[in-house]
């Protein structure tokens, strides 16, 4: 997911198409602005690990709309 060229468009296209939270989007955000995960989870109050988790589901959320979108 990192090698993808995230741009505005990409990430409003992902983020109506996997109908993604508040949060997730922020997480998602600063994750790909180049976070650390530690960064994060102080940023949101979370444990690494759940960052982790959230990352991972957003993993998969993107391959599983990755084909409705000709981005």
């Amino acid at each position: 997911m990192l090698d993808i060229p995230w741009n505005k468009i990409i990430m409003d296209e992902f983020t109506s198409l996997a109908c993604l939270t508040d949060e997730e989007t922020q997480i998602l955000k600063q994750w790909t602005s180049g976070w650390s995960i530690a960064k994060i989870a102080m940023q949101h109050g979370m444990s690494t690990r759940t960052v982790d988790r959230i990352i991972k589901r957003l993993r998969e959320r993107y391959d599983a709309v990755q084909i409705y979108t000709p981005l």
